[in-house]
């Protein structure tokens, strides 16, 4: 089945043909005689394609030798379970050759490509302080970007509609307001009875919020800064009992005080208690402790005691507020002199970190003018300072990344010490460039390999380096909106976001720790080691840091992995066994052919009918069963390991065979299966090596690109950790110089 599979692929990529013919190499004639002709040969060809007839001539059109070429470069022709198959060198050899006839094509990425919203929110934390990056959230103030090749880094997908550039003028504004703040930042915010969240019993009459039982009245405050705040409520009652109706004063869920309400509905009271609150958000609410009913009381007024709510009002942060850690520093960096003058000098510091190269005496002097103009001339110098960064924080040399064009006549051209260190930030901080890096830049360090690699070896030392984690490793490995995930919550009551974010951070430290070398590469494979937090480990059944014997290795195990290859009510062998071929392997099955039945969501059932019968009748259908035969083997190993990560033994009863059958007739027992059959694959590193050059460059790769990725890999097959194939990626051609192959996109 594995040989029709991917004879049908091969035909049907070769029938594609256009283009003039070219001769096809004489030195691949021998391979193609002894390797596809048998299945490509006269009227019963494979796909309708005779390979013979194109012998005999000797040509052949060009989409069809590039189509070959594809499929000698990722060596699945013939088909895996061919008892004689070409060997790596022959495979190499074949493409050198059809490369000296047809040049590779080759790519290039975009001219002109803006910030990704993970670059955007790291340059704001990077250059105006973290206090100004945790007073804003990306996520909030810009949608996400959209995915090209697998990452959001894509050049081509880095576009700026009209729609988002408003979207970066509102940031803008937000941003400088948080890091450039009034001489008080004091506010009221009021909100009436019809703004009040009951939780209780009542209406609204009178003027007021009332609650008929226990219960609360509250109000969400956005606090904008640490401090103290005033809260007041004005309360009344209807008075019923012997006591007098209390009121609790309660702060997300926190009582901070009681008092008694004796006020009548024509006279409320106000009642003022001050707290210090964090930046954020609150819940304030007005709390009914007291609640009374008596029906058969004899006097009607005082059978039923309620509490109204007129309003609640929040004011704060009370008196002069501090300066931010990014006013400070500008004053700093403004010193002495004229308002002009320690503009200038900020918009010469700040502009240079946010535009990742020095500006000219002209450029900063338009910026600060710019500012004055915006705020007038005699404006407080704080006005002036937050129109500043707001123009920089819009400008077009911030949000977009550029490289220089072409001269005339310039087919390559090497990148400048400031392209060039802009690279190597964004590829290993998802930032911009630190003072270290900027002034080797400036130096002219860059130009030797020697300093790029002591460059790059301090960055994947700091902190910032945990972008990797969060942003490569996460996409490269399919969980990066883990926490937006779907499941049946009756079946898996357990699984909450906090869960789920927790899936992933484990992951995300795996990673580092390879990025970090205290593990190689091949850990992410291997490694009998967790950081799972006390509640994951809860949710897996482990006490240390040693998983459970019966569980995969790295990230195989990783529920953040399993979670997010099932559907929301069972697992998907399908799903698994696509994304080892696709993560992994770098072997990603085409899509399914349109019209073709997905399996049932739900597998229990009145027909008991197991995962492994339903996949087994899909797969007869010839359509799906070219693609699945690869898949369901793998997939079907992780059958123990549940939807939410957690081993099981049983399904509906019957005890879970997880042992597959390959196409080349391997038997694959469980996930150890998986993993003996990972360690002998040398793709894993090719498939690492390549994904990992796509996020770097922010493009695809293409087939001009396969000497270098077959250079990443092989180095990382001998040295084994995650430095050398940064090291092999930085200094490569394709990373620090541009060719003019195309006209490069832009926004």
């Amino acid at each position: 089945m594995r040989r029709v599979f991917v004879c049908v692929a091969f035909a049907v990529l070769l029938n594609a043909s256009v283009g003039a013919d070219v001769v096809i190499p004489a030195g691949i004639k021998p391979l193609l005689e002894a390797h596809c002709v048998d299945c490509h040969e006269g009227a019963s060809a494979k796909g309708a394609l005779d390979l013979s007839a194109a012998l005999a001539k000797g040509e052949v059109s060009e989409s069809i030798l590039r189509s070959l070429r594809t499929r000698l470069s990722k060596r699945d022709m013939p088909p895996a379970d061919e008892l004689i198959r070409p060997s790596d060198g022959e495979y190499t050899h074949a493409v050198a050759l059809i490369d000296a006839v047809i040049a590779p094509r080759a790519s290039e990425v975009a001219l002109v490509r803006r910030l990704n919203r993970a670059q955007y929110a790291n340059a704001i934390r990077d250059v105006l302080g973290a206090e100004c990056g945790r007073a804003i959230d990306a996520r909030e103030l810009l949608p996400a970007d959209e995915i090209g090749e697998g990452f959001d880094t894509t050049g081509d997908t880095l576009v700026l509609p009209a729609l988002l550039v408003e979207k970066y003028f509102d940031a803008a504004d937000r941003i400088a307001s948080a890091c450039v703040l009034a001489e008080s930042l004091s506010k009221r915010r009021h909100f009436g009875a019809e703004k009040l969240a009951s939780n209780g019993q009542g209406g609204a009459y009178d003027g007021a919020a009332w609650l008929a039982t226990s219960g609360d009245l509250s109000a969400e405050l956005e606090a904008i800064r640490s401090g103290s705040y005033r809260i007041e409520i004005e309360a009344c009652a209807q008075q019923a009992g012997d006591e007098v109706a209390r009121m609790a004063f309660v702060i997300d869920g926190k009582t901070l005080t009681t008092v008694d309400v004796p006020q009548h509905a024509s006279a409320p009271g106000k009642f003022v208690q001050e707290v210090e609150l964090t930046a954020g958000t609150h819940r304030i609410s007005a709390r009914f402790v007291n609640d009374f009913y008596a029906p058969n009381e004899p006097d009607s007024s005082r059978r039923d005691r309620n509490l109204g709510v007129v309003a609640i009002a929040v004011e704060g942060p009370l008196g002069l507020t501090a300066d931010s850690e990014f006013e400070t520093r500008a004053a700093t960096i403004a010193g002495e002199g004229s308002n002009l003058t320690r503009l200038r000098r900020v918009a010469a510091t700040v502009g240079e970190e946010l535009f990742r190269r020095p500006l000219s005496k002209t450029e900063s002097d338009a910026l600060s003018n710019t500012a004055r103009e915006a705020v007038g001339k005699t404006a407080p110098w704080s006005d002036q300072l937050r129109a500043l960064l707001t123009a920089l924080l819009v400008d077009p040399r911030f949000l977009l990344r550029v490289e220089m064009p072409f001269l005339k006549g310039e087919t390559k051209r090497t990148l400048t010490s400031d392209e060039l260190a802009s690279r190597l930030s964004f590829f290993l901080w998802s930032s911009v460039p630190d003072a270290e890096l900027r002034r080797a830049a400036k130096a002219g360090e860059l130009a030797d390999e020697a300093n790029i690699r002591a460059q790059t070896r301090r960055m994947l030392m700091d902190s910032r380096a945990n972008s990797l984690s969060t942003r490569f490793a996460t996409q490269w490995l399919g969980i990066d909106a883990l926490e937006l995930k779907q499941i049946d919550p009756l079946r898996y009551p357990n699984v909450d976001v906090a869960l789920l974010v927790s899936m992933r951070q484990e992951t995300e430290q795996l990673f580092d720790d390879v990025v970090r070398a205290a593990l190689p590469v091949r850990a992410l494979l291997t490694s009998r080691t967790t950081h799972a937090d006390a509640r994951l480990a809860r949710h897996y059944g482990i006490e240390t840091t040693t998983i459970n014997s019966a569980r995969a290795s790295g990230v195989l195990g990783h529920a953040s992995v399993l979670m997010a290859t099932s559907n929301p009510t069972r697992t998907s062998p399908v799903k698994r066994g696509k994304w080892v071929l696709q993560a992994l392997l770098d072997d990603a099955p085409p899509p399914p052919p349109p019209g073709v039945p997905q399996l049932p969501e739900n597998v229990e059932g009145g027909a008991s009918v197991s995962m492994r019968e339903m996949m087994a009748a899909h797969r007869a259908n010839p359509d799906c069963a070219s693609c699945h035969v690869r898949m369901d083997a793998i997939g079907l190993a992780f059958e123990k390991l549940d939807v939410d990560g957690r081993l099981r033994e049983t399904l509906q009863g019957a005890a879970i065979d997880d042992s597959t059958v390959l196409a080349d007739g391997t038997l694959l027992t469980g996930t150890r299966g998986v993993e003996e059959l990972l360690a002998k694959d040398a793709r894993f590193e090719r498939s690492l090596a390549r994904h990992l050059l796509v996020y770097a460059l922010g493009r695809g790769t293409a087939d001009a690109d396969d000497p270098l990725v077959e250079r990443l890999a092989a180095s990382l097959r001998t040295h084994g950790d995650f430095a050398t194939l940064v090291d092999g990626i930085v200094l490569s051609d394709a990373f620090r110089t541009r060719n003019d192959l195309r006209k490069s996109s832009s926004p």
